[in-house]
């Protein structure tokens, strides 16, 4: 997915000072969570002007929702003004448009001297201008606190169109969605292999079944049964995918290759198990089970060993995720008569509840960073995906009216 006149291209890069790419926070802020930043909008170069992805707007709301900066719209850099407000760092930038291109320079400056501390720059066509914005907030997070950015990632999700149900893939932010599976049968739970494939669910056969398939490519049939497959997870760490059947009689855990070989069952109980997700590492995979009499996570070693419940306070619980950083896992629960994210500690301990608003909260995926959490929700009058800080702050609509479920962030 990332091919010439598709993705943002960089032109070069340049650190003002010998920082290899960190700030020193400690000049800028008094703490290590978040700190103030001003945005200007880009000074235009030549006489055609951005009528819309203005990267310093994409740039300002990225950096928003990460939670790691309070963005403060600022028309110039006034020194007196920024330093009123506490305000330490700016950026400014530039771009030029020039037939169906775009050249793009943003400078991260300190707002005492006005100095550069880091100035970026950037070329792509005018389509993915938005880019240069997603690209820059990356940079900027992981330059002043060392964690992965989540701009440029992708979230593929269900677009339920009643009889069909199609699989879409989408920029983090709801933008440039489009369909990668597009047909007149129902295909469900779409899980990332990596950035250029995909595993989903789908009735193709007239049955439930898992397929894997490359953005742009053919499904391919990689699990060959009679019987229902579905829910199916893939770690990195193992090459191997767990996934749900009913081949031996009713719902159980397996897992199996790439390939669809090596099929392996872990779980031997007679209630229903499904949903499985794996820890980052590969050692452990949580799952939806009804063997406690209702539907609740469970977790058990990579060999099936080692089963236990996860957390023993709420109802009915289901679709586990597991962070990237290995230390909680969310899901949805009953609250209050309606689903609810939560997340609890890998050891079942600290419950939170995430969403606290009206409306059914459902399939929660978690971003690279570990931080943030993408679900869907009918809080608006249509089921759509939001995207959520894992504290359960700033909050956000990604998609409109476009019956959206069962996401999954790329990591």
């Amino acid at each position: 997915m990332k091919q010439m006149g598709t993705a943002l291209l960089v032109v070069f890069g340049v650190c003002t000072s010998v920082l290899a790419e960190k700030v020193n926070l400690s000049v800028y802020a008094s703490n290590l969570d978040s700190i103030a930043i001003g945005v200007l909008p880009f000074k235009k170069v030549g006489e055609e002007a951005l009528s819309k992805g203005e990267p310093w707007k994409i740039l300002a709301s990225d950096l928003e929702f990460s939670g790691r900066f309070s963005v403060v719209k600022i028309t110039k850099a006034d020194t007196a003004e920024l330093a009123k407000n506490n305000v330490p760092l700016y950026v400014d930038g530039e771009y030029e448009v020039f037939g169906q291109f775009v050249r793009v320079a943003c400078f991260l400056r300190d707002a005492k001297s006005g100095g550069a501390v880091v100035e970026k720059k950037y070329e792509s066509d005018l389509k993915h201008v938005r880019s240069a914005g997603h690209k820059f907030a990356n940079q900027l997070v992981e330059m002043l606190f060392n964690e992965k950015g989540i701009f440029e990632s992708k979230i593929l999700f269900v677009k339920d169109e009643g009889p069909k149900k199609n699989i879409m893939l989408m920029d983090w932010d709801g933008d440039n969605a489009r369909p990668v599976i597009a047909n007149s049968f129902i295909n469900l739970f779409p899980a990332f292999i990596d950035s250029a494939s995909f595993l989903f669910t789908s009735f193709l056969r007239g049955h439930p079944n898992i397929y894997k398939c490359s953005f742009g490519g053919k499904p391919v049939y990689i699990v060959p049964s009679r019987f229902t497959d579905t829910s199916p997870a893939y770690s990195q760490i193992t090459g191997k995918i767990a996934f749900a059947s009913s081949r031996d009689g009713n719902m159980e855990v397996y897992t199996c290759d790439i390939d669809g070989t090596g099929i392996k069952r872990l779980t031997t109980s007679r209630s229903i198990e499904t949903a499985p997700c794996w820890s980052p590492n590969g050692y452990q995979i949580a799952f939806t089970s009804d063997r406690a009499g209702q539907p609740q996570i469970f977790v058990m070693d990579a060999d099936g060993a080692n089963v236990h419940k996860l957390y023993f306070g709420g109802g009915y619980q289901d679709s586990p995720a597991w962070s990237p950083k290995g230390d909680k896992i969310a899901f949805h629960m009953i609250s209050d008569g309606k689903f609810d994210i939560w997340t609890v500690s890998s050891d079942g301990s600290n419950p939170f509840r995430v969403t606290t608003v009206p409306g059914n909260n459902e399939y929660p995926a978690w971003a690279v960073d570990g931080e943030h959490i993408v679900f869907s929700s009918e809080r608006g009058g249509s089921c759509d995906l939001y995207g959520i800080r894992a504290d359960g702050t700033r909050c956000r609509r990604l998609t409109t009216s476009v019956n959206a479920k069962m996401p999954d962030w790329e990591n």
